[in-house]
């Protein structure tokens, strides 16, 4: 495989993991992390594990819908690891109808690690730069 290959699949990776978050779809998500993915929320939720994270996301969200649209998305390869930065405008819709929301702007680093040719993220931290409205406790965990 080539770095451009790489490069694109990478890139369709991260697209691939805000859909399966936006869908709330548990099978997608957990394809596409190692068993002991972490998640870390700057500056206080940290959650490990597949299981956990995709449980989470599957149950636990409070939010009727959300949107994330990634962009700047550049991958840096490292032989079969790499790091993937990439910006995030997040929306998130409270059950209380599409006039209440909570949008973040965060910065996304992903690593991600090449496991029997395929690439699957091993970590995931997201540091926000940038909020507006009501979280609904997000950070209460």
């Amino acid at each position: 495989m080539t770095d451009i290959e790489d490069f694109i699949r990478l890139q369709a990776l991260v697209a691939r993991f805000a859909r399966a978050v936006d869908l709330r779809d548990h099978e997608a998500l957990s394809a596409l992390l190692v068993p002991e993915v972490t998640m870390e929320l700057l500056p206080d939720i940290r959650i490990e594990g597949r299981e956990a994270l995709a449980g989470m996301l599957r149950d636990d969200l409070v939010w009727a819908t959300t949107m994330h649209s990634m962009a700047n998305v550049l991958p840096e390869l490292h032989g079969d690891r790499a790091t993937v930065h990439a910006n995030v405008t997040a929306v998130h819709v409270s059950p209380g109808g599409p006039g209440k929301h909570f949008d973040l702007g965060a910065r996304y680093t992903f690593t991600a690690v090449r496991e029997e040719g395929s690439w699957l993220l091993s970590r995931i931290g997201i540091e926000p730069v940038w909020t507006t409205g009501d979280d609904h406790g997000m950070h209460d965990h």
